[in-house]
């Protein structure tokens, strides 16, 4: 079966070229662009979906009262999901569309409670002058509260990846990861890495005359433990004859896994990571650790996050 069996793909209608236009920002066409593709690439349906959420300053800037323009922004944005909905019938797909009245990531979060998606793909800003992919507010909060992968796209010329890294720290949400991770690239023959960055916590003890093992055999056996987990990691989530293999590649990341990752993602051209993210024990929502939520805000890649199987959104269906 194909890991994806319902996509939603989040639309901004106010990032369009006028009021009731199927020609959106760079970010928004992208997220439609990798729907409608991986939609046609897995065999699955898909859901375009907007809130309305007019802000004050936006409405008197559009010269009218609330209700007059929320119920114009309602018509005209009725017609652009439309237009994608035929767009997507087009193609063969089956495809649908929702407009709410709401704060989009919240209303987002609930569509994928109600509906049980697979999977919700959103756009983002563009690299900026920093040098840096930015993920706006909608994005990272998606991150924390949604309960289903988000694939956050960043604007390439194919949406087709042809490099996907996935970052293990050899936990259960981890495979979750690298069983997706293979799933793409199944679908689409991308080489696929699987990455465990290291750390050696025994070094920061050395200078304390603690420790008189030698540095060099113990940065050995870190190195070979974290192999080893990495590969009976892969060989539990593959199986005995994977449809696709993945390249191992233990990494140091000295304290700082995302350096070693962002490293890797740069060097070897790496256009989509998938990684797992933590969740609070015991608590509703998700904490997504240190390391990844460094990583969101730099990551020069489409990120698909993955949360655990026993995530809760705290977002709750009203």
């Amino acid at each position: 079966m194909a890991p994806f069996q319902k996509v939603l793909v989040g639309v901004d209608l106010l990032q369009a070229d006028g009021v009731g236009s199927s020609n959106f920002s760079p970010p928004v066409a992208e997220a439609i662009k990798h729907g409608l593709w991986l939609a046609e690439t897995s065999a699955a349906s898909v859901t375009f979906f907007a809130a309305v959420d007019l802000p004050e300053a936006t409405i008197v800037s559009l010269g009218g009262d609330a209700s007059r323009v929320t119920g114009q922004l309602r018509k005209s944005g009725g017609r652009a999901l439309d237009h994608l909905v035929h767009e997507a019938k087009a193609r063969g797909l089956t495809a649908d569309s929702r407009l709410v009245s709401g704060e989009g990531w919240v209303e987002l979060t609930r569509e994928v409670e109600r509906g049980q998606y697979d999977v919700v793909i959103v756009g983002t800003r563009n690299v900026g002058a920093v040098e840096r992919f930015l993920f706006g507010s909608t994005a990272m909060k998606l991150l924390h509260n949604c309960p289903c992968p988000v694939w956050i796209t960043r604007p390439e010329p194919h949406p087709l990846p042809t490099s996907i890294l996935v970052a293990s720290d050899l936990s259960e949400v981890a495979e979750n990861a690298l069983r997706l991770g293979l799933a793409l690239g199944a679908l689409t023959g991308a080489k696929v890495n699987l990455l465990h960055a290291v750390d050696y916590p025994l070094d920061r003890l050395w200078s304390t005359g603690l420790l008189d093992t030698s540095a060099q055999i113990y940065h050995d056996k870190v190195k070979a433990d974290g192999r080893q987990r990495l590969d009976e990691q892969l060989a539990r989530v593959a199986g005995p004859n994977p449809s696709v293999k993945a390249e191992l590649h233990i990494v140091e990341g000295l304290s700082i896994a995302d350096t070693a990752v962002l490293d890797f993602i740069r060097v070897h051209h790496v256009d989509l990571l998938v990684m797992g993210t933590m969740a609070r024990s015991g608590i509703p929502g998700v904490f997504i650790g240190n390391t990844a939520e460094r990583l969101v805000t730099h990551v020069p890649c489409s990120l698909l996050a993955v949360k655990p199987a026993d995530f809760t959104s705290p977002i709750g269906l009203p």
